[in-house]
């Protein structure tokens, strides 16, 4: 299964935000992974909250964003570390409050999401679902040679002598190897 990484950083400014936003959505669609209207504003929404959050809160003067994809099983994964070792809330923002609403947007829009802690700071993640992709030439003529490759792998691994081949009439099976005497 192919799974496609990127990993860039980004001083800590608000500037960062739109610069991580077109990053992201433009290596996943170099990829080649098709993004729906949906998927697209879900994936820059999402990329937008994580990194100014880390903007915010962090007080490091750097920050990085890492991107993974498998468009298999339609799934992107947006990470972004920083330099604060305080984990994000999700809180309740008032009717007229500017901020605090960020990890909400990111609970309605992932499929799933986190921090945790790290050795420099933390790591806040959310995994979003991708559209269905279209099985490409390539899967279908690559498929097959995987497959056989895998096979003639595992036989190459382990001692193997080819026994010459039966013909067993339909409706009938090979007999079960005698028994020698003493064995049980």
């Amino acid at each position: 299964m192919v799974v496609h990484s990127h990993v860039f950083s980004l001083t800590r400014s608000p500037v960062s935000v739109p610069i991580a936003r077109r990053q992201v959505g433009a290596r996943i669609v170099s990829w080649g992974v098709l993004l729906d209207g949906d998927s697209r504003l879900a994936l820059e929404t999402v990329t937008s909250e994580l990194v100014t959050n880390a903007v915010r809160h962090s007080d490091q003067s750097m920050l990085t964003v890492a991107v993974h994809v498998s468009g298999r099983l339609r799934r992107a994964l947006i990470e972004v570390y920083d330099g604060s070792a305080v984990l994000p809330r999700r809180r309740q923002a008032g009717t007229g409050a500017e901020s605090g609403r960020g990890l909400e947007l990111v609970g309605c829009l992932a499929l799933a999401y986190g921090a945790e802690r790290t050795e420099h700071g933390k790591r806040v993640w959310a995994e979003l679902a991708l559209p269905e992709q279209p099985v490409t030439r390539r899967q279908v003529l690559c498929g097959p040679r995987h497959a056989l490759r895998a096979v003639l792998n595992a036989l190459s691994r382990r001692p193997w002598t080819p026994a010459p081949a039966r013909y067993c009439p339909a409706g009938t099976r090979p007999a079960a190897p005698a028994r020698q005497a003493g064995t049980s």
